[in-house]
Order: C-alpha cells, then structure tokens, then sequence
C-alpha cells in the first residue's frame, strides 16, 4: 500500500511540470495565432494598396509628362511640375515599401521553421519575435498615418505651388497644385490598411 502511494506521489510530481509546460504551449498559440493572422491580412491588403498607388503614380508622372510636351506656356510648366512631383509616389514606395511586406512573411517563414506536422512545435519560442515584429509594423503604419506625414505632403504642394505662382506667375496653376496634389497625397495616406495598427489601437496587441 505504502509503496503504491509512494509511486502515485511521484506520478503527480513528475506530472505537474508537464502539465504546466502543456498549459503553457496552449496560452502561447492562443496568443501567437492572432499576430500572425493579423499580419497576414495586413500584408495582403498592403500589397494590393502598394501597387494601385504605384500605378497611380507611375500614370501620373508619364501622362503630365507626355501631355507637358506636347503644350505650351503655363500649361507645360504645370504639367511638368506635376510631372517630376508625382515621381514622388513611386519613387518612395520602391525605396522604402511598407514594413509589412517584409516582416509578415519573415513570420511565415520562422513559423515554416518550428513547424511539426502542420503544427509549431513550440509557439512560445516563435513568440517573441512575433511581438517584436507586430510592434515594429504597428509603429511604421502610426508613423506614416501620424501628423508628420499630413504635414510633408500639404507642407510640399504649397511649396510646389509658390515655386509656380511666384517662379511663373502662373497662380491658378499653384492653386491647383496645391488642391490637387494635396488630396492624391492625402488619398495615399488614409488608404493605407495599417491593420496592425489598428489591431494594436482595438486592444488587441494587450493579448500579445
């Protein structure tokens, strides 16, 4: 009798720190799950958004282009202002694309690493890095829907529009620019999905 006690004592010792890691593996997925899901929808929508606006901007810069040449006057230097300002949209999105693009299939990828039989083997260990990687999306989309990225882009169509209306007195045409390229900026900024953001601004990110 004693000796099978003894033997049930050592079974429920022996168990409980399985049981606690067991416990723990669950909380961890629990957690990880809507990291990853989130970045990935955020990632899907931002590619989808990331090459509208670079046809958008591509299109601009060669239609104002092509148009430009073939007028004159005030008309040309509008056009070709508009032109080499629109090179902008492009031309930022190729050098510094959205995080996201980047970091949710970084996740995938250490995902694919500890994966064991459709399964991750041990969430808790990719975790972390899903929190870093999250929180360094969700604080590139703050930056670029933040104050400071209004300011460039109404703060650079007014400057465009006084190099036209004080460099060739062409006013209406800095008006223009200005309204113009004011609201195709603004457009870019709150069309960008920014999920993770907003995923982190819901609570959800306390979870993570």
């Amino acid at each position: 009798m004693k000796r099978a006690i003894a033997v049930l004592l050592t079974v429920a010792v022996l168990g409980a720190p399985a049981r606690a890691h067991a416990q723990e593996t669950v909380a961890c997925e629990q957690r990880l799950a809507p990291i990853v899901a989130a970045l990935d929808d955020d990632a899907h929508r931002t590619r989808v958004w990331y090459w509208t606006w670079m046809s958008i901007g591509t299109a601009l810069v060669v239609g104002q282009g092509v148009v430009a040449a073939a007028t004159t006057g005030d008309t040309r230097v509008e056009l070709g202002v508009g032109s080499a300002a629109s090179v902008f949209i492009p031309g930022l999105l190729l050098l510094h694309p959205p995080q996201v693009l980047s970091d949710a299939p970084l996740l995938d990828a250490r995902l694919a690493a500890t994966t064991v039989a459709g399964r991750v083997g041990d969430p808790c260990v990719v975790l972390p890095r899903a929190r870093e990687l999250f929180s360094r999306v969700a604080d590139e989309e703050a930056f670029a829907k933040g104050w400071f990225a209004h300011v460039f882009v109404i703060g650079g169509n007014v400057a465009l529009g006084l190099l036209l209306g004080l460099g060739f007195h062409d006013w209406l045409g800095g008006a223009k620019q200005l309204v113009g390229g004011s609201l195709v900026g603004e457009a870019q900024i709150f069309t960008l999905p920014a999920g993770a953001l907003q995923a982190r601004g819901l609570g959800l990110g306390g979870s993570f």
